[in-house]
């Protein structure tokens, strides 16, 4: 079943591909704002485009309604996952807005010390293998900071042994977490008698405490249909009970079983399996998102966009519908498809689509019956993929479009290929 709804996936990435004005000419299922519209001339005037920013008021909705949603589980803590945003502050912000925070995850060396150093969050699970022993050496010195906690995932004994290692001489202790391939194909144990040799080994070592698990899946997070999704996850939340069951049949207790995303976060929750879930997109909900269906145990709320990508037209096309803008592949992420194009003034975002036009322009294609903008108009673009389009961007200007200012200025301290 869950190989069936993975070919799925890929099937739909592929037509999307082939046709991506086609299949991304509608609009989000998830709310947004006419930020461009609802911020005022010297604001405008002020910002420099490309630029990124971010709703305060639909950020503190996301922050709000996850923490409505977690409410639901008692007991089952949430690790939000950092490589979203790459910001101390907004992990800052992440930790004062969950009564359930357990700490937040990492991808890469560089986000855990941004979240540590900066954001002042003292528990940080790397969520990604890290086997180069200079990075090891540098998550000891963090380790090694009063009150920090540092957890690692691995799936091989080779690189269990040079963390324990690395942790002894530095004199600390990492927490260790088991990698289980759940579907995926791509890090991550293969059966539940490698993750037991493994969580052996752990106990057997110095610098190093076995934790528990994690059973991620990411590519469950865009199967389109909800009752699709919920079956993926029954799916892979049985392979990580029967990792859990080998473990306690060997006298092993996992304190903790963690994985989800923002697709699915609420799905593992309630498998009675997992007690941590790692959501990171849903305080941006991006496009992608925008595309999946919900139905969140809140009844009757949803997401809202938060992260948009402010873009000038700087040449137009009437003949062809066309206005180009300054947001190329620099400037926007295109791997899960092009952003929702709003024109303030215009309802909905399906009045126009978005395609590359090479690193320094976008293509924005007008339908039929609508105006193409004139150059010098301000365009928003909610971002297809918010990792990746966060990445490009030294800072996130936090904007408020109660009042059309402008609030203040998060450098994205994270950003780049991560070390």
């Amino acid at each position: 079943m869950l190989l069936g709804l993975q070919r799925r996936f890929f099937h739909q990435a592929a037509v999307m591909a082939q046709s991506p004005r086609k299949y991304f000419a509608k609009d989000s299922s998830v709310a947004y704002t006419d930020v461009a519209g609802c911020l005022s001339k010297d604001a405008l005037e002020g910002i420099d485009t490309p630029a990124l920013l971010v709703d305060r008021a639909a950020l503190n909705h996301n922050l709000a309604l996850l923490e409505k949603c977690m409410a639901k589980f008692p007991g089952i803590m949430v690790r939000p996952h950092g490589k979203a945003h790459k910001s101390g502050q907004m992990a800052q912000l992440q930790a004062q807005s969950h009564s359930a925070f357990s700490g937040i995850c990492a991808q890469k060396v560089t986000e855990a010390e941004t979240f540590a150093k900066l954001g002042g969050v003292k528990d940080v699970y790397v969520s990604n293998e890290i086997v180069s022993r200079k990075k090891l050496e540098h998550l000891a010195e963090l380790a090694s900071l009063p009150e920090v906690r540092i957890r690692l995932c691995v799936d091989n004994a080779d690189n269990v042994r040079d963390i324990s290692s690395i942790a002894a001489s530095a004199n600390v202790v990492f927490g260790v977490v088991i990698d289980v391939d759940v579907g995926q194909k791509r890090c991550g144990v293969s059966s539940p008698s490698e993750a037991l040799q493994l969580a052996e080994l752990i106990r057997s070592l110095p610098g190093v405490r076995f934790d528990g698990i994690q059973a991620y899946h990411g590519l469950l997070q865009h199967i389109r249909v909800q009752t699709d999704r919920k079956e993926a996850v029954s799916s892979i939340a049985a392979q990580a009970k029967e990792v859990v069951d080998v473990l306690k049949a060997a006298g092993i207790d996992c304190e903790v079983v963690t994985g989800g995303g923002t697709g699915t976060f609420y799905l593992e929750a309630e498998t009675g399996v997992y007690n941590e879930v790692q959501p990171g997109s849903y305080i941006f909900m991006d496009a992608a998102y925008g595309r999946d269906e919900w139905n969140l145990p809140i009844s009757g709320e949803s997401w809202r966009h938060s992260l948009y990508v402010l873009t000038t037209v700087v040449s137009r096309n009437e003949e062809r519908r066309l206005a180009v803008t300054d947001s190329g592949t620099k400037a926007i992420s295109l791997d899960m498809g092009p952003p929702l194009v709003h024109v303030s003034g215009m309802q909905g975002c399906s009045v126009a689509t978005f395609s590359s036009g090479g690193d320094e322009h976008g293509l924005v294609y007008m339908d039929e019956g609508s105006a193409v903008p004139a150059v010098g108009s301000v365009l928003t673009l909610v971002p297809g993929h918010c990792d990746p389009a966060v990445n490009m961007y030294d800072k996130m200007i936090i904007v408020n479009t109660d009042d059309g200012t402008v609030e203040d200025t998060w450098p994205i301290s994270a950003r780049g290929p991560g070390h």
